[in-house]
């Protein structure tokens, strides 16, 4: 009975919603990579056209790692209950101004 009672919790809060999110970022972020891969194979440019293929390779590459990061860092925080901004200042607006 514990294990029903924490899987309906788990749907409560929008765990596999959640889950799936990220699944999708790292589909993504694999397709990226495997772009930027495809351009450093390459000889002829043909994602910027302005830039040389192993430049916008590596950038392509780069970008794709740091949304891996990114999300590695997201799947973590969301695993210990931490939030996004865990860590960083939080900005507070006053509801009435003051005089």
């Amino acid at each position: 009975m514990k294990f029903l009672e924490r899987t309906n919790n788990a749907l409560q809060r929008g765990v596999p919603k959640q889950i799936f999110d990220h699944i999708r970022n790292f589909l993504i972020c694999a397709m990226l990579l495997a772009v930027g891969i495809n351009e450093l194979k390459q000889d002829i440019s043909l994602l910027f056209g302005l830039i040389s293929s192993k430049y916008s390779g590596i950038g392509v590459i780069g970008i794709a790692f740091t949304l891996i990061l990114l999300n590695i860092y997201g799947c973590v925080n969301l695993s210990h209950g931490l939030s996004y901004g865990h860590g960083l200042p939080r900005v507070r607006f006053r509801s009435t101004p003051q005089r």
